[in-house]
C-alpha cells in the first residue's frame, strides 16, 4: 500500500514539473503553474494522509489508493504526450511569424503600389506605396474600392474599365500603361501588371496587381519620339542621296530624294545588293567598286570621300559625290556602311564640256600660232629688210613663241591635274635650268634686282652641275614661276637661289618680303593671289604640281623679320 502511495506522488510530482515545462511553449503561464498548484496540492493531501495514518486516525483504502494511482499515471502520460505538441505548434507559429514578417518587409516597403483584390472586387491588402502614387491613404481604397476606378484620367477610363472587369469576370489577366489623377490633381503615367491568384487546392482567390509610375520613362518616350521625328524629318527632306547598307553590301535604308535618283521605292530595294543594282561593279574609271567598299570596310576607315557611278533604274548613269563611313554597334564593332552623296552629275557634265572646249582651244590656238611664230622668222633672212624692221619681227616671233610656250605650259597643268601627263625623266642639269629661267626674267621683267645663285653656299660657276632624273619642260616652269614670285616680293633686294647637293637635292629661294598673312595657308592653292593686278594665282599651285610629278616635295616658311623661303626637294 505505500509504494503505491508512493508512487502516485512521484508521479503527480513529476506531472507537476512538466506542467510548468509547457508555460515557454504555450505563453499561458497561470493556467499551468495553477495546474501545477493543483497537482502539488494532491501531493501535500497524500503527505496529510501519511501522517493520519500514522497517528491512527484514520485507514488506508487500497482500491481508493490504486485508482489514485491510474489517475496520477494517465495525468503525466497525458502532459508527456501534450509536450511534443505544443513544442512543434510553437515552431510552426515562430516559421509562421517569420514568414508574416518576410511577406510584410515585401509587401509593406516594396516601392511598387501592390495590391490583392478579390472575386467579389474588395481589397484584401494594399501596400503603402499606393499614398506615394496617388496621394491616397490604402484605408481610402479598402472603404471604397471604386476608388481605384475613379482617379483614373477620362481619356483612359474605358480603356481601363473594360481591363478591370475582364480581371475579375473572366480572370484575363494582362498588362496596360494608362494616366491616373492624383489627390492633388497631377497626372501620372502607371504600368499595371496584374496575375490570377489561387489556394493550394486551386480555389480562385481573385488577382494581384503591382502598378509602377513610368512618368520618367513616358518622358524619355516622348523625347525619343521626337528625335526621331526630326531625325527623319532630317532625313527624308534632305537634298543628299542618304544610303545604308549592312555589311554584306545588302540595302537597309535610302531617303527619299535617294530614290528619286535611283529610280526604286524602299520596298524594292530592301535585301537587295547594292553593287550590281545601285552601282555598276566598274565604274567608267574602271575601279571595281565591290573590292573598293570592302576594302573600306576591313581595313578600319572611318571616313572616305570619294565620287562614284550609279544606275538608274532605266539604266542611265549618274554621278555621286558621296563621304562614307563605317556604323558602329554599341560595342564599337562594324555593323553597316552609311553613304551620304550629293548629285554632281551636272558638275562633272559641265567639267567634261570645259574640258573640252580647252583641249579644243589649245589645239585650235596652236595651228595658227605656227604660221605666226614661223613667217617672222622667213621674213628676217630677205636682204630688203632693214635692222628695224628685223627687230621688230624678232619680237613678234619672239611673242609668239612666249604665247606658244604658255599654251604648252597650260595643256601640262591641265594634265597634271588631271594625272594624265606622261611623265618621261632624263638626266637634265637643275643647274644650267634655273640659271636659263633667272636670265630669261631678267629679260623680260627690267628694273627687277638680280637672283643670286649659290652652290653649297659658294657662288655658282660655269664648271658646276647637279645632274638630277627629271622633266626640264617641268622643271623650267617650276623654276620660271618661283623666281617670278621672289622678285616681285624682293623689296629692290637681290633675290637668293641656293643648291645643296645630295639625295635628295634641295633649291632653296629667298626673298625679302613676307607673304601676306591672308594667303599664307593657301599659297600653294589654286587661284591663291594677293594685291598683284595681273596674278592669277597659279603659278605656286603648278610648281606643286610639277613637284609631285618629280616625286619631290615643296614647302614654305615666311616671317616680317626673315622675309619668305620657298624650299623644294627632288630626288637625284
Amino acid at each position: 500500500m505505500i509504494v503505491v502511495i508512493v508512487v502516485s506522488m512521484l508521479l503527480q510530482l513529476v506531472a507537476a514539473v512538466l506542467a510548468l515545462r509547457l508555460i515557454p511553449l504555450t505563453g499561458r503561464r497561470w493556467s499551468w503553474i495553477l495546474i501545477s498548484l493543483g497537482l502539488v496540492g494532491m501531493i501535500m493531501r497524500r503527505v496529510y494522509s501519511f501522517a493520519q495514518r500514522d497517528l491512527g486516525s484514520a485507514e488506508y483504502d487500497l482500491e481508493f489508493e490504486l485508482l489514485g494511482l491510474a489517475i496520477s499515471f494517465a495525468m503525466i502520460l497525458g502532459i508527456a504526450l501534450i509536450l511534443p505538441m505544443f513544442r512543434q505548434l510553437k515552431d510552426a507559429n515562430e516559421k509562421l511569424a517569420d514568414s508574416e514578417e518576410r511577406f510584410r518587409t515585401v509587401a509593406e516597403f516594396t516601392h511598387d503600389w501592390e495590391y490583392w483584390r478579390r472575386p467579389n472586387g474588395d481589397f484584401a491588402y494594399i501596400s503603402p506605396s499606393c499614398v506615394r502614387i496617388t496621394g491616397y491613404s490604402r484605408t481610402k481604397f479598402m472603404d471604397d474600392p471604386e476608388l481605384l476606378e475613379r482617379i483614373v484620367h477620362p481619356d483612359d477610363k474605358d480603356t481601363v474599365a473594360l481591363h478591370l472587369s475582364k480581371e475579375m469576370d473572366t480572370g484575363e489577366m494582362g498588362d496596360l500603361d494608362y494616366r491616373i489623377i492624383a489627390i492633388d490633381g497631377s497626372v501620372h503615367w502607371i504600368s499595371h501588371h496584374c496575375m490570377r491568384v489561387f489556394d493550394e487546392k486551386g480555389k480562385y482567390l481573385g488577382s494581384r496587381a503591382s502598378n509602377r509610375n513610368i512618368d520618367n520613362r513616358k518622358l524619355a518616350e516622348a523625347r525619343l519620339q521626337k528625335s526621331r521625328k526630326q531625325y527623319l524629318d532630317l532625313v527624308e527632306q534632305a537634298q543628299s542621296v542618304i544610303l545604308e547598307l549592312n555589311l554584306a553590301g545588302e540595302v537597309i535604308f535610302v531617303n527619299g530624294f535617294a530614290q528619286n535618283i535611283f529610280g526604286y521605292k524602299l520596298s524594292e530595294l530592301k535585301g537587295s545588293q547594292a553593287i550590281g543594282t545601285l552601282f555598276p561593279s566598274k565604274d567608267s574609271e574602271g575601279r571595281n567598286l565591290k573590292k573598293m567598299i570592302s576594302a573600306f570596310i576591313h581595313n578600319g576607315e572611318t571616313l572616305l570621300f570619294d565620287e562614284i557611278e550609279i544606275i538608274h533604274k532605266d539604266g542611265h548613269r549618274r554621278w555621286v559625290s558621296f563621304a562614307t563611313s563605317i556604323v558602329l554597334n554599341e560595342k564599337a564593332q562594324p555593323e553597316g556602311v552609311l553613304c551620304v552623296g550629293i548629285d554632281i552629275t551636272e558638275r562633272k557634265a559641265a567639267e567634261k564640256l570645259k574640258e573640252d572646249v580647252e583641249r579644243i582651244v589649245r589645239h585650235d590656238l596652236k595651228s595658227p600660232l605656227m604660221g605666226i611664230i614661223g613667217l617672222p622668222r622667213l621674213l628676217q633672212t630677205e636682204d630688203n629688210i632693214t635692222e628695224r624692221q628685223k627687230d621688230m619681227l624678232k619680237a613678234v616671233e619672239e611673242a609668239g613663241e612666249q604665247m606658244m610656250n604658255l599654251i604648252n605650259q597650260s595643256l601640262n597643268l591641265y594634265k597634271l591635274e588631271t594625272g594624265t601627263y606622261h611623265y618621261q625623266p632624263q638626266l637634265v642639269n637643275w643647274l644650267e635650268i634655273v640659271s636659263r629661267a633667272s636670265r630669261d626674267l631678267s629679260t623680260q621683267l627690267s628694273g627687277l634686282p638680280p637672283i643670286e645663285i649659290t652652290v653649297n653656299g659658294n657662288p655658282a660657276s660655269g664648271v658646276d652641275d647637279i645632274i638630277i632624273s627629271g622633266d626640264s619642260t617641268l622643271l623650267y616652269s617650276m623654276a620660271a614661276n618661283l623666281l617670278k614670285n621672289g622678285l616681285e616680293a624682293s623689296g629692290e633686294e637681290p633675290v637668293h637661289v641656293n643648291f645643296q647637293t645630295g639625295n635628295p637635292c634641295v633649291m632653296e629661294i629667298h626673298n625679302r618680303l613676307a607673304v601676306p598673312l591672308k594667303i599664307r595657308d593657301t599659297f600653294f592653292k589654286k587661284y591663291a593671289t594677293h594685291g598683284k593686278s595681273s596674278g592669277t594665282g597659279l603659278g605656286t599651285y603648278s610648281a606643286v604640281l610639277a613637284v609631285r610629278a618629280h616625286r619631290g616635295h615643296i614647302s614654305m616658311q615666311s616671317s616680317d623679320t626673315e622675309g619668305t623661303f620657298v624650299r623644294v626637294e627632288l630626288p637625284e
